[in-house]
């Protein structure tokens, strides 16, 4: 799957405009929605964080 990169603005933690952004899925609220989109430093520490966390939660005992 090719990703689809567009200038716009970052959704996440910097709030960057104008740069390159990815969409990541649909921000769902109160029976509204709107595109939800980062860029490529955010988007690589949600990634890091993710990651962070299935490695924990497969560590974890039974």
């Amino acid at each position: 799957m090719a990703w689809l990169w567009t200038t716009g603005d970052c959704w996440l933690g910097c709030e960057r405009t104008g740069v390159p952004v990815i969409w990541l899925g649909p921000v769902q609220w109160d029976g509204q929605h709107a595109p939800f989109y980062a860029c490529e430093p955010c988007l690589a520490r949600l990634k890091a964080q993710a990651l962070a966390h299935f490695m924990t939660w497969r560590s974890a005992p039974a």
